[in-house]
């Protein structure tokens, strides 16, 4: 008998024996082996193809040619943008309200209130105030020379800043300087006595001022409501009567010569009857003229034709022109 270690390495020289299972396991990986390299070369084709696709759009997109043949057809489609320049005259190019000379015209508009609104802030604080043109006008060049030149600006300011002292009591006026000078008072008692001084009169002004505003507020109202009366009379006379525009001359120098008799109405019944009066006059003795007449034109008598429903005969040769004369006057 042979000995272990023989039999060990009889066992390791065999071969591997496969059973069924094994055998079926091999075939599958082989048939998936086989259908992965299809798949692969048909990977291969298809990048190769898409390749050759690329390669063709790079090369068209590339080409000036191509490009501009390609945008001439896109401009011949119906749907094709094309750029057009405004229409400045007929703003027939898009809608009005988006044409872009309207928006410039709206934007002006817009900033030219918004100027208005600041400058007629402006005029009412200085009527407020009470402050001229030319006083504001100091002012701020006094203002702007505290910046720029202080030297300059106390020139401007120096009288200015001495009145305002003796108005406020803090500078002695002349009379009182006289007295303390001649030793007839005391500085400190003559100090007291131009701020009472200045108190009274700073009073009185303020006074003096609100009435002034107050009057000059009620006269601007005034005028506006006989404009506006005289605006409310002429349009109720346009729409009743339509020769008033043709009236306006004669009207106007009836006023005229009503308020230099008469004086000017200050109050809205006056004035309609200032101008009530006036119309009057003037339509009493206006002429309208005489409408003008068409002359229609002359209505002339038909001659030669046919009664309707009848036709001629053609007439080829003088024997038809014969028998038609015949006919027509048996007929």
């Amino acid at each position: 008998m042979p000995d272990l270690d023989t039999n060990t390495e009889i066992v390791e020289k065999d071969e591997p024996v496969l059973d069924a299972a094994d055998a079926s396991k091999g075939a599958e990986q082989s048939a998936i082996a086989t259908s992965s390299d299809a798949t692969d070369v048909n990977k291969a084709e298809t990048k190769d193809t898409l390749s050759v696709v690329r390669d063709v759009v790079d090369a068209r997109t590339a080409d000036p040619a191509a490009s501009s043949a390609d945008s001439a057809e896109a401009g011949n489609k119906p749907g094709a943008a094309s750029t057009k320049e405004p229409d400045n005259e007929n703003y027939s190019d898009v809608p009005f309200n988006k044409h872009p000379r309207f928006q410039h015209v709206i934007s002006e508009l817009k900033t030219a209130r918004v100027d208005q609104e600041r400058y007629q802030n402006v005029e009412n604080f200085l009527s407020e105030q009470g402050l001229s043109g030319d006083e504001a006008h100091n002012l701020l060049l006094i203002g702007g020379l505290i910046k720029t030149n202080p030297s300059e600006a106390w020139k401007a300011m120096k009288p200015v800043v001495e009145k305002v002292l003796i108005a406020a009591g803090e500078l002695l006026p002349a009379d009182l300087k006289a007295k303390v000078d001649a030793g007839e008072m005391k500085p400190e008692v003559a100090l007291e006595v131009s701020r009472a001084r200045a108190t009274v009169e700073s009073t009185q002004a303020r006074v003096n001022f609100d009435r002034q505003r107050q009057e000059s507020r009620q006269q601007i109202d005034a005028r506006n409501t006989i404009l506006g009366t005289v605006s409310t009379w002429e349009a109720d006379r346009k729409l009743r009567d339509p020769n008033f525009d043709a009236k306006q001359p004669a009207l106007q120098r009836e006023i005229a010569w009503l308020q230099t008799r008469d004086g000017r109405p200050n109050t809205p019944e006056g004035v309609k009857a200032q101008l009530q009066k006036a119309y009057d006059t003037v339509s009493a003795a206006y002429v309208a003229p005489a409408p003008v007449r068409q002359q229609r034109p002359a209505i002339r008598p038909v001659t030669g034709g046919q009664v309707n429903g009848s036709v001629r005969p053609e007439i080829k040769s003088t024997l038809d022109a014969v028998q038609a004369v015949v006919a027509r006057r048996a007929g």
